[in-house]
């Protein structure tokens, strides 16, 4: 038995080898003649392998009708069987990018004093400035992390004992819920505006105006609610209140803030930790994440430090020129250089027109944003630790003159934050009866946005219109998950594909 399996496996080797064919080729650059390491060769029958240091490799053409050769620095290319056969197994890529030569030696010569001019000029000159009409992709994405939360109930008439346990209970299980929850809350926008010139007779000056063409926007939630800070204080106060007399109407003070208002339990809705949604939105909601992204991509013409062109408040130095997607660019660090200027990053800048093409920054070490320590003085204390930034820019290729606009926009916050609030109830009779309790909630959170901009194109800046009075601020409603699913856009689908040719 022993014998006839291994005479069936050196059948199986022999046939094996008698129809494979294997060859050994080589790769070699045409501009240098030089080996090419690590590309890629695959056959229209998927295998495939990958050259060596000396750009030799091995590979079955048996069957095979194509063959093609990738690199990243190189021009791909599909070659036939008998063609490949007839060069001898030897194949010569193209750079593709013809300048490389010249623009690394541009690196050796070129200052950095002389980057950073032409392409704080550049930018100004070629960035599109007036009005547009584009599509436009929102996401955001905003995560609350519950670390501590502490409920402190003192004794009061105003509740009897009975209604002080449950309402202990109450608060307990309401605070165990939330440091468990670690809400998600997203939002998603997609459609178009248009940024158009407006002129005001009021203050005799023209200026850009974004307003929403067409807009469809989902929300998501864990949990089915959004809690915030205020919305957790309002749930507390509503497990007091309906504790309390159902007859009676009660001030409340929060801290150093007063609520003038009466309420009464009648008032307020039986299940305060109810599962309601507002189900619309508004345009401001839609673009506000654009708008952000819309500032910040021009920050080449901002003052100071703001600006981090600006040699005065930022350091500039050369790394090594890096590719970018498929294109040779220069990299230029920039770090603080007075204590008002926040951030470190670098930017990729195109060696032809010195326009920028990414930008990447963050809080340099020991820097950071919002910092609000008034614990003491009014329970608050916030402390903006992460603040990162990515912009990408395009050129617009129905423009001639090949203008720049920005065409992707992240950024990630986090932050701590600690809030105090010492809430007492009133009783609205000559009694006077109080019931006090404190809140202390301590969290970190972090916020996500992102902005995605498609076919844009710049309306004549001859197109005018007259400030309209009192614009209505239009409600729109949140798709249905069915009706999201549908979509091209879900789930950052648009984002994924664009960012593949840079990954």
């Amino acid at each position: 038995m022993r014998k006839t399996l291994q005479t069936i496996l050196l059948i199986f080797i022999a046939n094996w080898s008698i129809h494979a064919q294997f060859i050994t080729g080589k790769v070699l650059s045409k501009n240098s003649s030089k080996p090419i390491n690590n590309v890629a060769i695959i056959t229209n029958l998927k295998n495939g392998t990958t050259t060596n240091e000396l750009g030799i490799f091995k590979l079955d053409i048996s069957n095979v009708n194509t063959i093609t050769f990738t690199n990243l620095n190189y021009k791909t290319v599909v070659i036939s069987k008998q063609k490949f056969t007839s060069k001898n197994y030897t194949i010569y890529l193209e750079e593709k990018v013809n300048e490389l030569s010249e623009i690394q030696l541009n690196l050796k010569k070129i200052t950095v004093d002389s980057i950073v001019t032409k392409t704080l000029r550049s930018m100004k000159k070629n960035y599109i400035s007036g009005p547009t009409i584009s599509n436009f992709y929102v996401r955001e994405n905003s995560i609350i992390n519950f670390k501590k939360l502490e409920l402190d109930l003192d004794k009061s008439a105003l509740l009897n004992r009975k209604n002080k346990k449950i309402a202990e209970k109450e608060l307990a299980a309401y605070a165990n819920n939330l440091q468990n929850s670690d809400p998600v809350f997203s939002n998603e926008f997609y459609g178009k505006f248009k940024t158009k010139k407006v002129y005001s007779d009021k203050i005799e000056k023209f200026y850009n105006v974004d307003k929403i063409d067409t807009v469809q926007g989902f929300k998501s939630m864990k949990n089915n609610k959004q809690i915030t800070i205020e919305q957790a204080q309002k749930d507390l106060q509503h497990i007091i209140l309906k504790n309390l007399n159902k007859h009676k109407t009660y001030k409340i003070s929060s801290g150093l803030f007063k609520i003038e208002d009466s309420l009464s339990i009648k008032e307020v809705v039986q299940d305060a930790d109810s599962l309601h949604l507002i189900n619309t939105f508004n345009s401001f909601t839609a673009t506000s994440a654009f708008t952000s992204a819309k500032y910040k991509s021009r920050f080449f013409y901002f003052k100071k430090q703001q600006n981090f062109l600006n040699n005065r408040y930022y350091k500039h130095s050369l790394a090594s020129n890096a590719f970018l997607g498929s294109e040779m660019m220069y990299v230029l660090n920039f770090t603080p250089r007075k204590s008002k200027s926040k951030y470190k990053g670098q930017m990729f800048i195109n060696p032809i027109d010195f326009t920028i093409s990414k930008i990447e920054y963050q809080f340099a070490e020991g820097k950071k944003g919002q910092n609000l320590n008034l614990k003491w003085l009014l329970g608050i204390k916030v402390s903006e630790d992460v603040n990162k930034v990515t912009l990408y820019y395009e050129k617009n290729k129905e423009n001639k003159e090949n203008k720049v606009f920005n065409s992707y926009f992240k950024e990630t916050k986090s932050a701590y934050v600690y809030v105090h609030r010492p809430i007492k109830f009133k009783e609205n009779s000559s009694k006077k009866s109080k019931v006090k309790f404190d809140i202390k909630i301590e969290l970190d959170t972090q916020e996500i946005r992102e902005v995605y901009l498609t076919n844009v194109s710049e309306i004549p800046k001859t197109a005018v219109e007259k400030v309209a009075k009192g614009q209505s601020n239009i409600k729109y409603n949140y798709l249905s998950k069915a009706d999201y699913d549908k979509t091209s856009w879900k789930n950052r689908q648009l984002i994924t594909e664009y960012l593949k040719k840079y990954n």
